[in-house]
């Protein structure tokens, strides 16, 4: 799977799935020292303020700790066809 384009549609699935909140929803990626982690993030009150961590994953490589973030964030969500379940059909294609 190509990181790049698993990146591109977790981030327009959590926009998607968080399009009325106040603050932008987005996916946050850490390089750590031995491995990477990844996370969802929502915020519930204006201005970055009020953070959520909806789901996170850490893994020995990039594209592992995306696939488990964006597996984790699938697993909540329940939307009809859109870019949630585009990502849902990317990942299970793996």
């Amino acid at each position: 799977m190509d990181t790049q384009v698993l990146i591109d549609k977790l981030t327009s699935a959590i926009s998607y799935k968080f399009k009325d909140d106040q603050t932008a929803p987005g996916l946050t990626i850490s390089k750590l020292k031995h491995g990477y982690y990844c996370s969802v993030v929502r915020y519930n009150g204006p201005i970055a303020q009020g953070k959520i961590v909806v789901c996170k994953a850490r893994a020995d490589n990039l594209t592992d700790a995306l696939k488990a973030v964006a597996q984790d964030f699938l697993a909540q969500s329940n939307q009809p066809k859109n870019p949630v379940d585009e990502l849902g059909d990317l990942v299970k294609g793996v």
